[in-house]
C-alpha cells in the first residue's frame, strides 16, 4: 500500500520564486520522504481551492499580510519560512519532516557556554566582564 502523499501549500513571495523553491523542496522530499503534493496558489483568495489539510509554509519575502489574512480567515494553521531560497529551503524542510528524518537540514544552534553558575562557566567573555567591572568599582 502506497503512503500517502504529502500535501504541501506554498504560499507568500512571488509566484516565480515560489515555483523554483518548489522544484528544490519536490526533490528533496521525495528523497527524504512520501510522495510529495505542491500546491501554489497565484493569490490569496485561491487558497479555498488548496487542501484543508495541507501544511501551509508562508514564505515571507514579499509582502505577507494578504496571505496571512486569508489563512486567519479560513482558520488555516500555517508555518512561516524566511530568508533567500537556500535558507528557506531548509525551513521548509524543517517544518514538514520530523526532526530525526530532517536533521541535516536543521539549523545548527549556537553552542551553549554558560553552565548555569559561574564557577562552571567558562565564558572568557563574560569573566572578562565581570573583573573588568569590579576593578573599575
Amino acid at each position: 500500500m502506497p503512503k500517502p502523499a504529502l500535501q504541501v501549500v506554498l504560499i507568500g513571495a512571488e509566484i516565480s520564486q515560489r515555483q523554483h523553491l518548489a522544484q528544490a523542496l519536490q526533490q528533496v522530499l521525495r528523497t527524504l520522504a512520501s510522495e510529495v503534493s505542491l500546491h501554489i496558489p497565484p493569490d490569496p483568495d485561491d487558497l479555498t481551492a488548496c487542501p484543508a489539510d495541507a501544511a501551509h509554509l508562508l514564505w515571507t519575502q514579499a509582502n505577507s499580510g494578504p496571505w496571512r489574512q486569508q489563512l486567519h480567515v479560513l482558520a488555516r494553521p500555517y508555518q512561516v519560512v524566511h530568508g533567500e531560497p537556500a535558507e528557506a529551503l531548509k525551513q521548509c524542510i524543517y517544518a514538514l519532516l520530523p526532526p530525526a528524518q530532517a536533521q541535516d537540514w536543521a539549523r545548527q544552534l549556537p553552542p551553549v557556554r554558560w553552565q548555569g553558575v559561574c564557577e562552571t562557566c567558562g565564558d572568557a567573555d563574560c569573566e572578562q566582564r565581570l573583573f573588568s567591572g569590579l576593578l573599575k568599582g
